[in-house]
């Protein structure tokens, strides 16, 4: 089955707006708000029952 082409051109160029164009800061900003939802995930596997989840658990990195 194939995904829908994800189109993000507007909010590519809005977070580069609200870092002033600096694109490092913009790139630190999102991989900061990454770390955060990945650990956010992390803790609600570990609290989640297996049943709930029905034995999924995040994989944090995908290689």
């Amino acid at each position: 089955m194939n995904e829908p082409v994800l189109k993000h051109e507007d909010e590519i160029d809005q977070i580069i707006a609200d870092h002033g164009g600096d694109f490092r800061a913009a790139i630190d900003s999102i991989l900061k708000d990454n770390a955060f939802l990945i650990k956010e995930i992390e803790c609600a596997a570990l609290v989640a029952g297996h049943g709930y989840a029905r034995g999924w658990k995040p994989r944090t990195f995908r290689h």
